[in-house]
């Protein structure tokens, strides 16, 4: 059912990875001394959403609605890290996604085409809907199972290994993966000249 509803989300440069994990993924080094966060301000929020296709261009967004997509987005967060981690995910967390889960679930109808639609008119409130239920969707599917968090100690970049074996460790080998190798490499050295 909720499937069908995110189809036409965008992909924003985000690959193939669902439009939650990409919400997840707007803070860089997460785990690290000094994150970098992307979504700064209901400005920076507004424009990632309307280039993710949920938000239309031209709405404004108050400090209101940043600071519930910001909760919305770090209790999805901790909910995957968890699933990644195979732990049972926070109850608060949990609450967090079920309240807009809620408001969601009460605005899915069935059309007279019979196809699902999100009768919600409110555009901002239609894309917290939409963000909530591809996070539900994802967490309640097969592919729960393939969510991981990047082995960076700094990243904490959520994806879902697509990888035949199931061995990905990195968001990125480009980027985490490359940073790990090299950082492995200076270490190696770094024994072999104080021996």
């Amino acid at each position: 059912m909720v499937s069908h509803l995110l189809a036409g989300l965008g992909n924003g440069g985000g690959g193939d990875e669902p439009v939650c994990i990409r919400f997840v993924n707007t803070v860089s080094g997460r785990l690290g001394p000094e994150p970098s966060e992307h979504l700064s301000s209901p400005e920076a929020l507004r424009r990632w959403l309307a280039a993710h296709e949920v938000l239309a261009n031209g709405i404004d967004l108050d400090h209101d609605y940043h600071r519930r997509a910001l909760e919305l987005r770090d209790a999805v967060y901790r909910v995957f890290s968890s699933i990644a981690e195979s732990r049972t995910p926070n109850a608060d967390d949990i609450e967090v996604l079920n309240g807009e889960l809620a408001e969601a679930l009460a605005k899915i109808e069935l059309s007279d085409n019979l196809a699902w639609t999100l009768t919600e008119t409110n555009p901002i409130e239609r894309a917290f809907m939409l963000l909530a239920l591809s996070a539900a969707d994802l967490a309640t599917s097969p592919l729960s199972a393939r969510i991981r968090e990047c082995a960076s100690k700094t990243c904490g970049w959520i994806f879902v290994d697509h990888s035949k074996n199931r061995s990905r460790r990195w968001c990125s080998m480009s980027d985490c993966g490359n940073l790990e190798k090299a950082r492995r490499f200076q270490e190696r050295r770094r024994r072999r000249n104080d021996a």
